[in-house]
């Protein structure tokens, strides 16, 4: 990929316009910095799983994309399978998440997940994050969080952005297989009218494939400062996001077994697709030595078009069974919520109050394709689905050892179906209406038992229970003759300590049921019914200072996960391990040396075919020097063969149609990237 001499030409301009403007605005006024304004606001932890990752830690990951900021959740895998411009496969607590079914996640509070997607329920494209703008990112595991409702069955992550940086900062990196990159940040002095604070991103990537990814995306992102007080704020967030991109599908391992095809080879090239969104929010916060009122409204516009052929020539053996999925929607919600700390009955007390609701208007197609020429539709629908949620809970501690936290959140849904083209010319119409409701607790206890000696204020233990849900499509739903929402429940204990001023660890283990799982088949236009299931887990996770600028961390979890009826979970994560060791010395030199461990897990219910286990290793090499920092990223030392992504389901090839061999049940993988390497330099001014 070669820029074209405007973007260049641009970037140019743009670094020359920031020296000179950093410049001028030096001898401004420096008033003091606005709080920082998130929608739910960081408070004390409430379960030893509950934590807050901050940008330093992303800092030395060797990653340029938006993945590494979900690896951020111990326990938490990834898998990509559509030449990158694809929303990560989420794994986590025993649930194949697909895209964010069971994961929620927001920036800034607003949802990325988008309900009845064309491709799959809670959809969560994390590509219009551009990672050099994170400043933390706040990690939920369980249903025992009042603010946290739809998707947010196994837990949630809200990512929250920069006010500002120290510097504005020019990034370019280069890299195997075409890769590009090119990110400016402009983040003037302080003083600077309503503190503008914006970053643009390109990215290019071939990848390893026979067939170029081709893959693009634009990102920008601003904020400003509409006004200010000594108590209260009102800021501004706005996003522009735009992707395309070519994919090579999974490979059956028949194939590849037998050499038909190769790893990185292709049975459709034509597979690809292409997105975009953006992205409005205004966030008032009014904060004092008691209390906190946040209100935020925020508006989206989303865009995407798919092209995608999993079972190859399984259901018509003469023009394929590649599919396009399309879907066009606005999105819009709200955020409010109130904290206040007082004193009742001598005892101190915490009220968290608040209401969130969302609507989407969506246009959302299934239609048969081939070489991305449509020739038949399955669906095609109007849908209108709204969700409003009212939550309460309520702190009291009465005693210096002990906080308890009672709280209770209520969601109501409403869902509207209806046909865009004759139902006769469809194969799968679909329609209908209809609501549902549901009322969950949350219970949290925190203990700190060890008041009278030297580590009362570094450990304590934690006992959490709560409900939940499991988030279904408007199109599932309507065709559901029950009409309800499956119930999740969870429960966890944990212990988090302190150690010789040096050692932080966590320990848990957690417990959950879920009554049933209708999960709806975007590539089928189909729903799935599955029974109750249950999961269990233990984790843990350790950080160790060994010297002033060496450290230590891993985290360790395992999962059991299966239906009632003695089925295994497809695809649910079992053994998981993440390691690092990260230095950072005085004299300008960083490094970090990271390992990944997937562990095997069941594709199918019976256990007949289980996924590889996969191990790989990743250097991270940075160099200060003034204003400029140097990198280089090696990604996969070993140059293992691994799989990004693997599904279990049926297909037949090209060469066992014309062989007049039925389809196979199999295996069929994505490969992960080979040894790769990334460098660059960030020039800070």
């Amino acid at each position: 990929m070669k820029l074209h001499p405007t973007i260049t030409g641009v970037l140019a301009a743009w670094f020359a316009f920031q020296s000179q403007f950093a410049l001028a605005q030096q001898t401004q006024a420096n008033p003091a910095e606005p709080v920082e304004v998130y929608v739910w606001g960081q408070q004390p932890t409430s379960a030893a799983t509950e934590q807050t990752r901050t940008a330093r830690d992303l800092e030395l990951r060797p990653s340029t994309t938006p993945s590494d900021v979900l690896r951020l959740t111990p326990g938490l895998v990834i898998g990509q399978h559509h030449g990158g411009g694809k929303a990560d496969q989420i794994l986590f607590r025993g649930f194949d998440s697909d895209h964010g079914t069971d994961f929620a996640v927001f920036i800034d509070g607003i949802p990325v997940n988008m309900v009845s997607n064309a491709h799959g329920q809670g959809y969560a494209d994390l590509h219009w994050l551009i990672p050099e703008t994170v400043e933390k990112v706040e990690i939920y595991k369980g249903s025992y969080f009042a603010q946290l409702g739809d998707f947010a069955t196994s837990g949630a992550m809200n990512i929250i952005t920069k006010r500002r940086d120290k510097d504005s900062t020019l990034t370019l990196t280069r890299g195997s297989y075409n890769t590009q990159r090119y990110v400016g940040i402009l983040s003037p002095p302080d003083g600077t009218l309503f503190r503008p604070y914006i970053a643009a991103e390109i990215y290019h990537n071939d990848g390893a494939f026979k067939n170029p990814n081709n893959y693009i995306r634009y990102n920008i992102l601003t904020k400003f400062n509409l006004f200010s007080t000594a108590n209260s704020h009102l800021n501004f967030l706005g996003t522009f996001f735009k992707t395309a991109w070519d994919a090579s599908g999974e490979m059956p391992a028949r194939q590849v077994r037998s050499r038909e095809i190769g790893r990185f080879g292709s049975n459709d090239p034509s597979e690809g697709g292409k997105s975009e969104r953006q992205n409005l929010s205004f966030i008032y916060n009014y904060t004092d030595a008691n209390q906190t009122f946040t209100a935020q409204t925020w508006a989206s516009w989303y865009k995407l078009q798919l092209w995608s052929n999993f079972s190859l020539f399984f259901n018509d053996p003469v023009n394929g069974d590649a599919i396009e999925q399309n879907d066009k929607r606005f999105l819009a919600g709200n955020n409010v919520n109130y904290r206040r700390n007082y004193n009742l009955w001598g005892l101190p007390m915490e009220t968290f109050v608040g209401f969130q609701n969302r609507f989407d208007h969506i246009r959302v197609g299934l239609f048969h394709q081939s070489d991305r020429q449509r020739f038949s539709t399955e669906s095609n629908n109007l849908v209108r689905q709204t969700n409003l949620s009212w939550f309460a809970q309520q702190e009291i501690k009465p005693t210096e050892w002990l906080r308890t936290q009672l709280g209770v959140r209520v969601d109501n849904f409403w869902y509207h179906v209806g046909q865009i083209n004759d139902p006769a010319s469809m194969s799968s119409p679909i329609s209908g209406a209809g609501s549902a409701s549901i009322a969950n607790p949350k219970l949290n206890l925190i203990f700190t038992p060890f008041n009278d000696n030297n580590i009362a204020k570094s450990t304590n233990l934690f006992l959490n229970f709560g409900g939940g849900f499991h988030s279904n499509d408007a199109r599932v739903f309507v065709q559901d003759k029950d009409g309800k929402i499956s119930r999740y429940w969870s429960g966890e204990m944990g212990a988090r300590t302190r150690l010789f001023d040096r050692l932080d660890a966590t320990f848990s283990y957690w417990r959950s049921y879920l009554t049933s799982e209708l999960v709806f088949v975007g590539d089928e236009g189909t729903f799935e019914p599955s029974g109750a299931s249950r999961r269990q887990g233990i984790e843990s996770e350790l950080r160790y200072d060994i010297l002033p600028w060496l450290s230590y961390d891993l985290d360790l979890s395992y999962t059991w996960a299966k239906f009632t009826n003695g089925d295994k979970v497809p695809l649910a994560p079992r053994f998981l391990a993440y390691s690092g060791l990260t230095a950072r010395h005085d004299s300008g030199l960083q490094a970090r040396l990271q390992m990944r461990h997937i562990g095997r897990r069941y594709s199918i219910e019976d256990g007949s075919i289980m996924t590889p286990t996969s191990t790989i290793f990743d250097l991270s090499l940075k160099y200060l020097w003034r204003r400029y920092e140097f990198f280089v990223q090696l990604q996969n030392l070993a140059n293992t063969k691994w799989r990004g992504a693997e599904h279990a389901f049926e297909s037949r090839t090209a060469s066992e149609v014309a062989g007049g061999q039925p389809g196979r049940l199999d295996a069929h993988f994505t490969p992960g990237d080979p040894f790769t390497v990334k460098a660059g330099v960030a020039l800070k001014f």
